[in-house]
């Protein structure tokens, strides 16, 4: 019977060898080689697309088309082995997610080469071009660190940067207006910096980057503005000091958030693995159950010892050992066994010590009496 359901032909064992398959791929595609590979290749990309804007491009451009082709069959190739590792888990990954979108920009350019479709075509593949470089944004999705950096940037711009930015916006229009009227108001004013909402809008920014306001306020007191340095010292304190240092927290308590999920993530992700693994384990433990079945029915074996010693080959040291269930490991019965001849030996020497005391202490017995007769005599 166990040999039937072992045989090659049956579905069982064709699922069992898919199932093992897919389990492979799922461990391949998130191993750390395969992953430093697939980092080595968009490395590799990154370099060959700077490369390709110098003078090399027209010297060697067999060169670049092979490498671009070598490229893109790397990254086919990872697509595939990931979507069939995971075909629902691969796009519930934002990350994953995007390198299929740089995979299809790749792709496109691919097809606009074959196609040749003449000076609109050509357009449209030098956009395409300039979107492929995006491939080495794909260096993010191998590093932690720089996914909790990202996370937090997202984060910040999603939920803060926009109550920052439209308060900075009020602050630069009240003094967009009142640097409009003290400073370029006057026929003799500052028209260049301070004529009208929009230079003087563009003359505040210049305060907000702390870039270059020297010179304006230089150009201010050239022009006979007593006070002004007041009104520059209090808009560049506002603008560049405090908002710059309130978007700098935002970013910092952002990122100690995402460091937090990252974390809870991470133990999540050992625990499934090692559910994962636990089952696999399982999986391995019951096969091997069966073949060892199998193979006594066959009268492989002459007695159980060397069924159970052939069975305990076909287990790894690194293998589970469920401590609710200790009692049917093979190394809770090596320990048994081994524990019961050391406790059989340790009471034959005590027997032993125990006969030979009763002997000394017999004769020591012995001996006094024969000294009390020798005394009465």
């Amino acid at each position: 019977m166990y040999g039937q359901s072992l045989s090659a032909d049956s579905p069982d064992t064709n699922l069992r060898r898919d199932a093992q398959f897919h389990a492979f791929v799922g461990v391949l595609v998130s191993s750390t080689i395969f992953n430093l590979i697939i980092l080595g290749t968009i490395i590799l990309n990154a370099v060959t697309i700077a490369m390709e804007t110098t003078e090399l491009s027209e010297t060697i451009p067999v060169f670049f088309i092979v490498t671009d082709d070598i490229f893109l069959a790397v990254f086919i190739v990872e697509f595939l082995l990931k979507v069939y590792a995971e075909p629902i888990g691969y796009w519930k990954n934002n990350y994953n997610v995007f390198d299929f979108t740089v995979l299809i920009f790749t792709v496109a350019q691919f097809i606009l080469i074959a196609l040749d479709l003449g000076p609109a075509g050509i357009t449209v593949l030098r956009v395409v071009r300039a979107l492929s470089s995006l491939r080495t944004l794909r260096s993010i999705s191998f590093s932690r660190g720089l996914q909790v950096l990202v996370t937090a940037l997202i984060h910040t711009f999603r939920n803060a940067v926009f109550h920052l930015l439209l308060l900075l916006f009020i602050f630069m229009f009240l003094f967009a207006i009142m640097g409009y009227y003290f400073f370029g108001y006057d026929e003799g004013g500052d028209k260049q910096n301070w004529g009208d909402f929009g230079i003087a809008m563009l003359s505040l920014f210049n305060f907000v980057t702390a870039e270059g306001w020297t010179e304006l306020q230089r150009e201010l007191t050239n022009h006979g503005y007593v006070g002004s340095e007041f009104f520059s010292i209090v808009f560049l304190f506002l603008g560049h000091f405090i908002f710059t240092n309130l978007f700098i927290g935002v970013v910092i308590m952002n990122i100690h958030s995402a460091t937090k999920d990252h974390e809870v993530a991470q133990k999540a992700e050992k625990e499934v693995f090692i559910q994962n693994k636990k089952k696999a384990m399982i999986q391995k433990q019951h096969e091997d159950v069966l073949e060892v079945l199998a193979k006594q029915n066959n009268s492989d074996f002459n007695t159980f010892q060397e069924l159970t010693e052939e069975f305990q080959k076909t287990l790894r040291h690194e293998d589970f050992i469920y401590t609710t269930d200790l009692c049917t490991t093979v190394s809770w019965m090596d320990t048994m066994v081994a524990s019961l001849t050391h406790l059989e030996s340790s009471k034959y020497w005590v027997q032993q010590l125990q006969f030979e005391i009763s002997e000394t202490l017999a004769q020591m017995k012995e001996l006094q009496l024969q000294a009390e007769q020798d005394m009465y005599m």
